[in-house]
């Protein structure tokens, strides 16, 4: 597999557009190519054609949860496959386009996707598990063996009426089975990273091999950090597995100092425009 990360919050580039979120493009053994989230606006799209990459070449599309930073470019992306009359498949998860909020109760704001898109017939709604052939699965977990974040304890969803905390029903994430290999793909890992990876290495039936995914190890509407012993603890469980990582995004760059020093060459962190091959 080959990733390139179309938006990120960095980049060592003028000529690329960095945002707050994310969006990938995946490349797969076979030929396959798929559009994971797309950022907050369009950005994505300047990079790509930047890049010399065609998301209009995409076989299918996913927004792996509902927030703004992961979905934003939706609209962009269903009118430039309208421009280009092209038909291309958007799987979201069921509760994705429902509403969610960042702060508290009292004081916050939204971070939602826009629920008209719903309606969209390209846009597909899917359960907790779905199977889009060919080795690849989307899957969401309700395990917590491991702790989550606790960046987690800001973001709300809209429940009974009321703001209440996420329990990221929305968010899914993306296992990739080709060639003897097993790769989770993930946007914020809300549900907890390790707990993803126990869910993706229990359909696939054994060890993944390499994970690309965001930790949510920083949290940028509070300004805060993980705790430190938080994050050590969690790089010494992924350094005990025997995966590779490639990160991004929420990890925060002050959390991957700490993820380098225990998993050395076998974590990197990409920015817009980084590629990297699987």
């Amino acid at each position: 597999m080959r990733v390139t990360v179309l938006m990120e919050n960095s980049t060592p580039s003028s000529r690329l557009r960095a945002r707050h979120g994310l969006s990938l493009w995946l490349e797969l053994a076979d030929g396959r190519r798929i559009l994971f989230d797309m950022g907050p606006d369009e950005g994505f799209l300047a990079n790509a054609r930047t890049l010399g990459v065609d998301v209009g070449e995409a076989d299918l599309a996913v927004v792996s949860h509902g927030h703004y930073d992961h979905g934003g470019g939706l609209a962009a992306f269903l009118g430039m496959c309208s421009a280009a009359g092209r038909e291309i498949p958007v799987y979201v998860r069921e509760r994705a386009f429902e509403e969610h909020a960042s702060g508290t109760p009292g004081l916050h704001h939204a971070i939602g996707l826009d629920p008209a898109l719903a309606a969209d017939p390209r846009v597909r709604m899917v359960g907790e598990r779905h199977a889009l052939g060919g080795g690849l699965t989307l899957f969401t977990t309700r395990l917590r063996s491991h702790p989550v974040v606790r960046s987690n304890a800001r973001l709300m969803e809209r429940r009974a009426g009321a703001l209440v905390p996420d329990r990221f029903l929305h968010e899914q994430s993306l296992l990739v089975e080709e060639e003897g290999r097993r790769t989770l793909v993930s946007g914020c890992s809300h549900g907890g990273i390790l707990n993803l990876m126990d869910e993706a290495e229990a359909i696939a039936g054994a060890p993944l091999d390499a994970v690309v995914g965001g930790f949510h190890l920083m949290d940028p509407s509070g300004e805060t950090v993980e705790d430190e012993g938080v994050t050590r603890a969690l790089a010494a469980e992924l350094a005990a597995r025997g995966a590779s990582y490639l990160t991004f995004h929420c990890t925060g760059t002050d959390a991957f100092a700490i993820l380098r020093d225990e998993l050395g060459g076998r974590v990197r962190y990409l920015h817009v425009g980084s590629r990297a091959e699987l």
